[in-house]
């Protein structure tokens, strides 16, 4: 549900960086976006990655590539590993990945570690839900992971302890606020979430 606003988000925060020294507006009116590639987490995160990634390209009106990573597993030593592939290009580009949970934050550093190693200008994380337990230190590893932006995360989930800098909240209040909102006013809850088209729709408070 989140995955529109926080898509606004990271389009807000694309828009602050600065062009590097070769980019040239080819017109008055042309204003500078980078290259930005939406990666999903794993296989399982394709059909959340591609929402993500349309409604970013409404919102920017440039073209924004899509990539995913693959879980492979390998046998090394007697123990089984995890051995990120990815399928897409990220080299010379602003990489967010897509995934629904972070919580060891094991996969998350493989991923940024493979999306940096393959050339990418940077890389930032979107995780919908976080699940840290009162004595995890997924936290502390995921500010020591080298190579990642930020993380954002809704706030679904209350945290009692600090978050490090590296990881940001998304307040979705506002849009659980206007749902429930239009669901006792028998109105579309979807339309809130539709960034697809060009549509106005009636609010139960106009």
């Amino acid at each position: 549900m989140p995955v529109p606003v926080a898509a606004a988000y990271f389009h807000e925060e694309l828009c602050l960086l600065d062009p590097p020294p070769q980019w040239k507006p080819q017109s008055q009116f042309d204003t500078y976006y980078p290259n930005v590639t939406v990666v999903a987490g794993h296989e399982g995160q394709v059909g959340r990655a591609e929402r993500f990634r349309s409604v970013l390209q409404r919102l920017s009106g440039k073209q924004i590539d899509f990539a995913f990573i693959s879980k492979n597993r390998v046998r090394k030593d007697g123990t089984r590993k995890y051995k990120p592939e990815l399928i897409g290009t990220v080299q010379d580009r602003h990489c967010i990945v897509v995934d629904d949970i972070v919580n060891t934050g094991t996969t998350l550093a493989n991923n940024v570690q493979k999306l940096r190693e393959l050339g990418a200008t940077s890389v930032y994380a979107w995780s919908t839900h976080s699940v840290f337990g009162p004595t995890s230190d997924a936290p502390d590893k995921i500010q020591a992971i080298e190579g990642l932006d930020y993380l954002l995360i809704s706030n679904s989930i209350m945290h009692k302890t600090h978050l490090p800098g590296k990881i940001r909240q998304l307040n979705v209040a506002p849009l659980l606020a206007e749902a429930i909102a239009r669901a006792l006013h028998d109105q579309s809850i979807s339309g809130i979430l539709n960034l697809e088209e060009e549509t106005t729709v009636e609010r139960y408070d106009g």
